[in-house]
């Protein structure tokens, strides 16, 4: 058997070591080729692998569509991120408008605001809304404050400027204003005269309590706080004292309420759950415990193929109606659930 040299085994090693090289950038380029056939597939198609995965969990009776609010003579949606109704009203954040647009409750332009009067005084990214007494309350994220109007639409103040820093979602419940606030990466609570009386939650990127970048909220009749943990593709429970309960991720294996960024959430009178969620392009209906059973994303009659695009509020009146604000549309979806 003959020896080997030193020279030749380092030859050899290295040898090998190049074979290996080789073989890592074969893999590599296989993989690169799949990536770009499937994307291609995928565009070609007209879909994405968000719509692969919300495809996955597609219910087969969804709410029934009823009405579709573009806007009206000269004044039209663009890109609005929330709605509201109060006493057969529809307030929509206009978002890219810098405004708030009012409907009646057939769909008939009724007033504006927000976009007039002194610069001090207009808003710039309104995003939630809630009616209580006589004034309305806007969070806006880039005046960084709260805008209160009156009922007419006219300025009166700002509220909670020191508790607050991008406040973009909002619901009043018991004398206490709950606030998502993404400056702070928390639910703020704040009282009646603007005051801080409390925070739930923390910044973070996934373990329990930890919000980053919370958007929608609300409050169950039991006194349960749900969150939109958008970035975190999750829904947060608390309790009223801000006691973390449960996190609701979904399980896609098991066809179980999966989220990729969930925006705003709402609640029928049976305690169901809907949650906007852009990126999968439709509101998801949860029961109590947090499991997908339905969903809502068709708009108009079937044979028109029209469907949600990037819907980004939601809210349900007292009969039962569910408003979208669809943000890639510039529209407001009205659905029927009884």
């Amino acid at each position: 058997m003959r020896n080997v040299s030193l020279k030749e085994a380092v030859a050899a090693r290295l040898a090998g070591k190049q074979v290996k090289r080789e073989h890592v950038i074969i893999a590599a380029l296989v993989v690169a080729l799949l990536a770009t056939a499937y994307f291609a597939w995928m565009y070609l198609h007209r879909t994405s692998p968000v719509e692969g995965l919300k495809a996955a969990v597609m219910p087969v009776r969804p709410p029934k569509w009823v009405a579709t609010i573009y806007g009206e003579g000269n004044v039209f949606l663009r890109q609005p991120r929330k709605v509201y109704v109060h006493s057969s009203q529809i307030y929509v954040s206009d978002t890219s408008n810098h405004r708030v647009v009012v409907f009646d409750y057939n769909g008939h332009y009724v007033r504006k605001f927000g976009d007039t009067g002194g610069q001090k005084n207009r808003l710039q990214y309104p995003y939630g809304i809630v009616v209580v007494g006589n004034e309305i309350y806007v969070a806006d994220a880039g005046l960084m404050k709260v805008a209160v109007f009156d009922l007419n639409g006219k300025f009166k103040r700002y509220f909670g400027e020191k508790a607050l820093v991008k406040p973009v979602d909002m619901v009043y419940h018991r004398n206490r204003f709950y606030f998502t606030d993404v400056g702070r990466q928390q639910v703020v609570v704040v009282d009646r005269s603007g005051k801080e009386v409390g925070a739930i939650g923390r910044y973070g990127r996934g373990g329990a309590g930890e919000l980053y970048y919370p958007n929608g909220i609300a409050v169950t009749p039991d006194g349960r706080i749900l969150v939109a943990d958008t970035n975190n593709s999750r829904l947060q429970v608390f309790d009223t004292e801000g006691k973390f309960l449960e996190m609701w991720t979904g399980d896609l294996a098991k066809r179980e309420g999966y989220f990729a960024a969930p925006s705003s959430i709402a609640l029928d009178k049976r305690g169901n759950i809907y949650v906007a969620d852009p990126l999968c392009q439709r509101v998801s209906i949860l029961d109590r415990k947090g499991k997908l059973f339905n969903a809502a994303q068709q708009v108009g009659p079937p044979e028109e193929r029209d469907s949600l695009s990037l819907p980004w509020g939601v809210w349900i009146d007292g009969r039962q109606r569910l408003y979208v604000a669809d943000y890639g549309n510039s529209r407001v979806v009205i659905y029927d659930l009884k």
